[in-house]
């Protein structure tokens, strides 16, 4: 179960919600020019030295990531035609409905995170609105819950792994 892809899931949900605060910390350091006419509408970004050197490590090991994740959920699909994993389905891949003690298993994990949820959303709202917000803190404010959400859920999952893994 350990070599499930959906127990690996969450781990690359977390690196992809870090790759993004990676590319949102470049973008708002950098000087964006906005112009709105009649006939046109102009928008650029002008990346300084630092920045670009930033952008230009971080494309490749994304598009990298993206390819190896695509790569995964391909052999995944192949060896589970039954249990398919695709971006598009409104049920989370991670969830692992096999039989009765993983839905136990998965619905007791969704839980922890709900509860997260119901305690960190309305706290993060307060401090952001007592806070003198920019557009990054904001950022930062969603991947760490993004990330703290992956990281409670990978956390059961994998308790639950290791446990079968022993017997």
């Amino acid at each position: 179960m350990k070599k499930d892809f959906r127990v690996q899931y969450p781990l690359w949900q977390m690196g992809f919600a870090l790759l993004f605060l990676l590319f949102a910390i470049v973008i708002t350091g950098t000087i964006t020019n906005f112009a709105n006419s009649n006939s046109s509408f102009i928008y650029s970004v002008e990346l300084g030295a630092l920045e670009g050197f930033i952008m230009f490590l971080l494309i490749p090991v994304y598009i990298v990531m993206v390819i190896i994740f695509g790569a995964k959920i391909s052999k995944y699909n192949k060896n589970n035609p039954r249990n398919k994993i695709t971006i598009w389905s409104s049920k989370p891949p991670e969830y692992m409905e096999d039989d009765e003690a993983w839905q136990m298993i998965t619905n007791k994990a969704t839980q922890k995170v709900y509860t997260f949820f119901s305690w960190s959303l309305p706290l993060s709202a307060v401090i952001l609105i007592f806070l003198p917000t920019s557009k990054l803190l904001i950022i930062l404010n969603l991947v760490v819950l993004s990330i703290t959400q992956y990281l409670i859920f990978y956390v059961n999952i994998r308790k639950h792994t290791l446990e079968e893994e022993e017997v």
